[in-house]
């Protein structure tokens, strides 16, 4: 269409066809009339189809339009699901904070409580095997012998991984057991979801069952998505299966440490009583020798089973302290003779120090507080020192007096990494032929007992210091002043 003459051209054209007309100059009339209808011709033709390339332009157009508009809805609903499975996260993660600050059975219907209100529930319910919970502080959670209710849960739940019922209550076979309520029942309508809690150690067995009915009937439904559900019950199961199991070995522990406590005490009655028969008639000094160390073995082994009977009352908070004035510095020395051996072995020594000044006789540093008690924890923190001190490096104890008296004992060894940060907790040891954990723990539970606390401090460089601060009134006398003599 370029070739196309312009308005003005064909306008010269048409004066000129009319001259040559009047004129009678046909031949030429016939020339420019034919080349002026053929450009006709030619711009008709390229009009439509240019106006056939716009149709489909504005077709085409139009179709991505439709397209746009519905690539748009498809956003638009996505990011709304998004939104609200983002919304959704958010509250399970609320409410499975709830359930990782589970500590014990007792504290089951507070945490229901709290998830109920994060997930906006009505009524939410836990039952518990009572199998597994024998023995064990529930009192606000339902349980029953799951074994005799097997025929209804198995008719109620689905099978498969996670065992499930979504749908009207109306469906759910016993309710009651369900829900631990005996007035659960169908004629109360509305719809539930349900969940067999499977212990992770062994998948084949139900430790209970987590249950959730609500008023609506298109609440929970068999064709809704319960992902997110069913994970946070499978942590629920997971964390009761931890909870029941811990608070079974605690019982357990109470129960070994009460019996072995009972069947020490007898043979130990004749070991501490045979000796004083044995000494009546009895002249020869080596033999008496012999008699003596075993009566005191006797009443060394006598004292620890009332020790160890002392730290479970401390454990549980029945320790009455009976407090009175102590010196500590003759229970040190009595702790150094009994760990000669040990201090020759790794060629150290015991340094005390009084406020900085080496300890000297006709010292004291009194203390209200129990003998045994403190023997016991200054003999645990010097005998774990001179252990953990290189050969050949001291072991110093430190008694300082002020508004705060305290004790510390340094070595030079330094505390493990992987026991750092539980150094006073039960059982916590590393790198110890025969250690049993007990010694700072025990420790720990003096010092409070005292009313006091206890710390560590451990690096490479400088070693490892234990310090016992003593509640100001612990090292008081009877007449009100501090009775450190230095």
């Amino acid at each position: 269409m370029d070739n196309l003459p312009t308005l003005k051209k064909f306008g010269e054209q048409l004066d000129l066809l009319k001259r040559l007309a009047k004129d009678g100059n046909e031949e030429q009339v016939d020339f420019i009339a034919q080349s002026m209808y053929e450009s006709y011709a030619y711009a008709r033709d390229g009009f439509l189809s240019q106006e056939d390339a716009n149709l489909g332009a504005r077709h085409e157009l139009s179709e991505k339009d439709e397209r746009i508009s519905l690539l748009e809805g498809k956003l638009k609903e996505t990011f709304s699901v998004y939104n609200a499975d983002l919304q959704l996260f958010g509250k399970f993660g609320k409410a499975l904070q709830y359930v990782n600050d589970l500590k014990a059975l007792d504290g089951l219907s507070e945490m229901l409580d709290g998830v109920a209100r994060e997930l906006g529930l009505g009524r939410i319910a836990v039952v518990l095997d009572r199998e597994l919970c024998q023995g064990m502080s529930c009192p606000d959670i339902p349980t029953f012998y799951l074994k005799g209710c097997m025929r209804y849960i198995d008719a109620t739940l689905s099978d498969g991984p996670n065992r499930v019922f979504l749908g009207p209550i109306s469906k759910m076979m016993r309710p009651d057991i369900f829900f631990g309520d005996p007035e659960m029942g169908p004629e109360l309508g509305g719809s539930c979801f349900a969940f067999g809690l499977r212990d992770k150690y062994s998948s084949g067995r139900l430790i209970g069952l987590f249950s959730i009915h609500d008023l609506s009937e298109e609440r929970f439904h068999p064709d809704m998505g319960t992902d997110f559900l069913e994970n946070f019950c499978s942590s629920v199961a997971s964390t009761i299966t931890d909870v029941i199991n811990h608070q079974r070995s605690e019982l357990l522990r109470v129960d070994v440490e009460r019996i072995t406590r009972h069947d020490l005490k007898t043979p130990l009655n004749a070991v501490i009583n045979i000796p004083h028969l044995l000494l009546d008639d009895e002249s020869d000094p080596e033999k008496i020798e012999l008699i003596n160390n075993i009566q005191d073995a006797g009443y060394r082994m006598l004292r620890l089973v009332n020790r160890s009977y002392d730290i479970y009352r401390m454990e549980t908070g029945a320790y009455v302290l009976r407090p009175e004035d102590v010196d500590l510095l003759p229970i040190i020395k009595r702790i150094s003779g009994d760990l000669r051996d040990m201090v020759r072995t790794r060629n150290s020594e015991f340094k005390v120090l009084i406020d900085g000044n080496d300890a000297a006789d006709g010292d004291s540093f009194k203390v209200r507080g129990e003998e045994l008690l403190l023997f016991s924890m200054l003999s645990n923190l010097l005998k774990n020192s001179i252990e953990a001190t290189p050969v050949g490096e001291p072991v110093t104890v430190k008694l300082s007096s002020g508004e705060y008296p305290c004790i510390s004992v340094h070595n030079f060894g330094e505390v493990p990494a992987e026991i750092k940060d539980h150094f006073f907790e039960k059982y916590s040891t590393a790198g110890k032929m025969g250690g049993t954990g007990l010694g700072t723990y025990s420790a720990s539970l003096i010092a409070k007992a005292h009313e006091g606390s206890i710390s560590m401090e451990s690096d490479v460089t400088s070693g490892t210091t234990l310090t016992v601060d003593f509640n100001p009134e612990s090292a008081r006398g009877r007449d009100g002043q501090l009775e450190g003599e230095f």
